[in-house]
């Protein structure tokens, strides 16, 4: 047998070895799909990011880091476009979907811009992450937030001294009150698996209403009702409101709160509050982009086949507890676990409201902020 022969016989085998240890990975801990580097074909890829670029757009910035990650498998050639004003995105997007193989876009701002430009060019393929689109040769990007919301809503309720948690949002759309039902259902869970007094604030899973600051969600309105809350007993706030949730983060410090962050690990990205973020609920954009810079190498890559970030593969999940690891008792460290387990075996649905039967509802004002 000639070395060439014998090389490539020892990275087949090698492969063999990696995926079947891949497989051993539970559900919640897998990379994406792995495939063989010799099946991945050469992608040129273009990112444009919002307002704001890599740098102040932290949900650019991890698509950015996605794209890098893909470097690291096997050759792409890459380049982003940061977009200083909305008349930027169809022009960025025109010229990455003339010169490139893959196009990907960041942010529901740009839902015209990409529909516009993909019409235009109907042999290029586009990505449009945290959207969803019908566009044929647009791949949407969404993610299923309500699974590692209820992981949050379950660790605020086994962490809150006050039996008091709550959470507010932004606006009244699913990508905002998926948070929010995810949180209020987890912690619902915890009350009743625990036998414990709780009342949980800010929003009604039957009626779908709450605390939605709408045009108002300034850092002085994520402080206010912060306040609010925290006058009413609160101390574990899930904020999902972008700008207001810094306000939300910094009455935490002053009242000596908790504080959950959203889409992003706010320890990380905002290390001044890390000091009362117990968690975060994120959208992991980088695993997303590097799943679909990956399938689209491999032909795996159907355009008109929305992508969903899950706890599955990966997409979304519950950041590390960072400094507050050592301040959770293992007990209910093994509990999330066993939670988010039960979720992905089917045995919990987090977007379920059991807070209380329809008919019967608590003596808190639920809802009526």
């Amino acid at each position: 047998m000639s070395r060439r022969h014998l090389f490539i016989l020892m990275i087949a085998l090698l492969l063999a070895l990696t995926l079947t240890a891949c497989g051993a990975k539970n559900a919640s801990e897998q990379e994406a799909t792995p495939v063989p580097e010799a099946q991945l074909h050469p992608v040129s890829v273009g990112l444009v990011t919002a307002i704001g670029g890599i740098e102040e757009k932290f949900y650019s910035a991890l698509a950015w880091e996605g794209i890098q990650e893909a470097e690291n498998l096997f050759t792409i050639e890459a380049s982003y476009k940061e977009s200083a004003t909305e008349a930027d995105y169809s022009k960025l997007l025109n010229e990455f979907a003339a010169n490139t193989d893959l196009t990907i876009a960041i942010g529901r701002e740009m839902d015209q811009a990409v529909a516009e430009t993909a019409q235009a060019h109907p042999d290029a393929s586009f990505v449009f992450v945290d959207a969803e689109s019908n566009v044929p040769n647009v791949r949407g990007v969404t993610f299923d937030v309500l699974p590692p919301s209820y992981l949050a809503g379950y660790l605020a309720a086994g962490m809150s001294k006050t039996g008091v948690v709550c959470t507010y949002g932004a606006a009244d759309t699913e990508n905002v009150t998926d948070y929010m039902t995810g949180f209020v259902n987890g912690a619902d869970y915890y009350r009743r698996q625990n036998g414990v007094n709780l009342d949980i604030l800010g929003w009604d899973v039957y009626n779908k209403t709450g605390v939605l600051l709408n045009d108002q969600a300034s850092v002085e309105a994520g402080r206010h009702v912060a306040g609010d809350f925290f006058d009413r007993g609160c101390d574990v706030i899930f904020a999902v409101a972008k700008e207001a949730a810094k306000g939300s983060a910094r009455a935490a410090q002053k009242e000596h709160k908790m504080f959950i962050g959203a889409t992003v690990d706010w320890y990380d990205v905002f290390p001044e509050y890390g000091n009362v973020t117990l968690t975060s609920v994120m959208k992991n954009t980088d695993k997303a982009v590097l799943d679909n810079i990956v399938a689209y190498a491999a032909g795996s890559f159907k355009d008109e086949t929305n992508y969903e970030g899950t706890l599955e593969n990966g997409g979304v999940s519950l950041a590390p507890y960072h400094q507050f690891e050592e301040q959770i008792p293992q007990k209910m460290q093994g509990e999330i676990k066993q939670v988010e387990n039960n979720i992905l075996t089917g045995h919990l649905e987090p977007a379920l409201p059991w807070i209380y039967d329809e008919n019967n509802p608590p003596a808190s004002e639920e809802g009526k902020d």
